[in-house]
Order: structure tokens, then C-alpha cells, then sequence
């Protein structure tokens, strides 16, 4: 079978099989290349290969072609164009196949596809007697909807250069293991998520006992922002209204959730931005209370552990949400960076650069900046002595 295909191949096969034996081992080939019987009209089939790169390997989608391509004129220059669709669901409205971005977000209106040169027929009308490899496509890029076994749709056309006609165009299935989350998955991710958000966020402002209206207005505002869009219906809005009065309710009654769970659940599914979102609004839940007690301090370090977010990124958070007049206590590291695990030459250092970050701002042109600074200076001034005992340089 392999020397009638070489001997057989035309002369534009050939240069296309000459690609494939330099991307595709023929160890990679799987079994199974029996022909079509009717080689009058044109086939396609897809198939997993292996694309080389130096001493590196890479997993990619084989598209070949056999068959008959009938043209306009002999030496007509054509395109083949690969439209992908996953239809492990069914094929009525199945979801896209999206570009993956070099850079920034999915756009779900970029549904994958791709269009490359394919040379010149020889003959109005072409005969592929044997498959021939046509176009390797790394799943790098695309995004399919969803993980795991995907049946994808591939529909491989043959263009005219000169008119953009399709001179042949054919369909065929394949399987196809995705080992990363689909952008479908990822959405539901992100909305699993900000559901337990609004738990946490409850949990923390009823961590005292007590449930306060600024508290509630804070959550309000930010599942508004996040769970609805300006051209979401009345009845929509009103469902999330009768939502955080029955939370409301459950946590005025002294419901409790389990907070260190609902931690590890968004931990092992949100990527960091969305942790720091959650994060930040349960600091703005602390801050609609008006003062920080030592309970909630710990509190706060808890979350920050639980979802997986480093201390210094907690502290950056607290400066900008929590200031320092509202901390009921001083709690040296959440305003200082300082630790006990720490040398004194360590706390040395973070008190010095602690000292020049504010410094820098007692001149602001912001009076809230200004006293925040004086502040911060006065504490540093008191933990150089309790901690290394020395004033610090002016």
C-alpha cells in the first residue's frame, strides 16, 4: 500500500506528502488507510499527528484529501479552508470553536477556521488517487467549549484564489481528547465562584454576630455588578433581590456556612484575578463596618490562606481598602509587612523600605494621603523601637 501511494501520488500530492514525512512520523500514523470507494467526488478525513520542532513533539490535527477536484481552468492557484465545530452534543446549534488570543480575553464572536495557500493544480480536474496531507493545525490555536472527549466536525473546502468558489468541499468526524478546560467550563468556573463569593461575603460581615445593613448593601451591590447586565429583564432583577433576602435572612437567623471549604471550592477553580476579586470584597464587607477588631485580622489572614493569596498581596489589598483609622488594634504585619518569624535584620530592612514608600507621600496633594502617611510614619517610628530599637533615619 505505501509504494502504490508513492508511486501513484501526483505531483502536487508529492509536495504535500514531503510536509507531512517531515511533521508526521510514520510511526504516528494510525491504522486503518483503506480509500474511499469513489474516488470521483472528494473525501476528507482528520487524524492525530505529531508535528517536530527541534527535539520537541507536539500533538496536531491531520487533515487529508483525496479524490476528484474539478477547476475552472488547468494551473488554477487554490486555498484550502478547515471550519471546525464540536458536535459531541449534536449537531443542531452546536457551540463554537474559538480562536485562542495571543493576547487578552476570548472573543466569542472569533469562531476558528483555518484558510492557507494549497499552490496550483495541475489539471481542471485533479484526481488524488491516494490520501494526502493537506494542513497540520496545533491545538494551540483554538479553545473548544468543554474537556474531555469532543466529537469534532471538520468541513475542508477547496477555494478558488480568483473567485473565493468552492471548487470541492467535504465533511468528516473525529475524536479528539481535550485535556483543558473549555472556555464553556471556565465560564461556569467563574459563576460557581462568585456564587460561593456571596456566601463568603455574608459569612465574614456575620462573623461578629451581627449582620449590618452597609455590610448587605456592599454584597447587594456587588452581585448586581456581577450576576446581571444592564439589559437584564425586570423578573431577572427581582430574582436576585428575593436571593439576598433569603441569605439575608439565613444569616440573620444564625445560619453558618462552612467558610474553609467554600475557600478550598474557589481556590481549586478560579485563576488568581478572580480569587482577588473575592478577596477584595470581603475586605470591603470588613470596611463597611467602620473598624477592624483583632478577630477580624485573623479572619481576613484565613480567607487570604484559604484562597491561596500571599500575605503581601493581603497587605497591598488592606492599605488601599482598610486605613489605618479603622484598625481597632495594630497588627504589625497586615500594616507593616512585619513578622515574629522574622530576623532583626529582616525587620530592619521592611521597616526601612516601609519608611521610604511613605515618606514619599506626607507631600501629597491629597490630604487623605497626607494623614494616612503621617500615620504610617508614627507606627513605623514605634515598631523600629519595639522590634529593632532605633529610631528610624532621617
Amino acid at each position: 500500500m505505501a509504494n502504490k501511494w508513492i508511486n501513484t501520488v501526483s505531483a502536487l500530492g508529492r509536495r504535500w506528502l514531503a510536509g507531512l514525512r517531515r511533521g508526521v512520523p510514520a510511526g504516528a500514523q494510525p491504522p486503518g488507510f483503506g480509500l474511499p470507494a469513489d474516488l470521483s467526488t472528494f473525501h476528507c478525513r482528520a487524524r492525530i499527528g505529531r508535528q517536530g520542532s527541534g527535539d520537541i513533539w507536539r500533538s496536531v490535527l491531520v487533515v487529508d484529501i483525496c479524490g476528484t477536484i474539478q477547476a475552472l481552468d488547468d494551473g488554477h492557484e487554490v486555498d484550502v479552508r478547515i471550519d471546525l465545530s464540536d458536535v459531541t452534543d449534536g449537531v443542531k446549534d452546536p457551540p463554537p470553536i474559538l480562536n485562542r488570543p495571543q493576547h487578552g480575553p476570548l472573543d466569542p464572536s472569533s469562531h476558528f477556521f483555518h484558510q492557507c495557500d494549497m499552490g496550483r493544480l495541475g489539471h481542471r480536474t485533479t484526481v488524488l488517487e491516494d490520501w494526502t496531507a493537506v494542513v497540520q493545525i496545533p491545538p494551540a490555536w483554538f479553545v473548544l467549549p468543554r474537556r474531555g472527549q469532543r466529537q469534532l466536525k471538520y468541513t475542508v473546502a477547496i477555494l478558488s484564489r480568483q473567485t473565493g468558489a468552492r471548487l470541492a468541499c467535504a465533511t468528516c468526524l473525529s475524536p479528539y481528547e481535550n485535556t483543558e478546560a473549555g472556555y464553556l467550563d471556565i465560564e461556569e468556573d467563574i459563576q460557581r465562584a462568585r456564587t460561593l463569593a456571596v456566601g463568603l461575603a455574608f459569612s465574614v460581615g456575620a462573623a461578629n454576630g451581627r449582620l449590618l445593613d452597609p455590610e448587605i448593601q456592599v454584597i447587594g451591590t456587588w452581585v448586581k455588578g456581577n450576576f446581571t447586565a444592564d439589559s437584564a429583564s425586570a423578573e431577572a432583577n427581582l430574582e436576585i433581590d428575593r436571593a439576598l433576602q433569603k441569605t439575608t435572612a439565613f444569616f440573620r437567623r444564625g445560619g453558618v456556612l462552612n467558610v474553609p471549604q467554600i475557600c478550598r471550592e474557589i481556590a481549586g477553580i478560579a485563576p488568581l484575578v478572580g480569587r482577588l476579586d473575592v478577596l477584595d470584597l470581603c475586605l470591603r464587607v470588613v470596611a463597611a463596618k467602620g473598624q477592624v477588631t483583632a478577630a477580624e485580622w485573623k479572619l481576613l489572614k484565613d480567607l487570604s490562606d484559604g484562597l491561596e493569596i500571599d500575605r503581601n498581596r493581603l497587605r497591598a489589598m488592606v492599605a488601599k481598602v482598610l486605613p489605618v483609622e479603622m484598625h481597632q488594634t495594630r497588627d504589625a504585619e497586615m500594616i507593616l509587612g512585619v513578622t515574629t518569624e522574622m530576623s532583626q535584620e529582616e525587620t530592619r530592612r521592611q521597616l526601612n523600605r516601609e519608611y521610604a514608600k511613605w515618606s514619599a507621600r506626607v507631600i501629597s496633594s491629597d490630604p487623605a494621603i497626607r494623614r494616612q502617611a503621617d500615620q504610617m510614619i508614627r507606627l513605623i517610628a514605634d515598631a523600629r523601637l519595639q522590634f529593632v530599637g532605633a529610631k528610624p533615619a532621617e
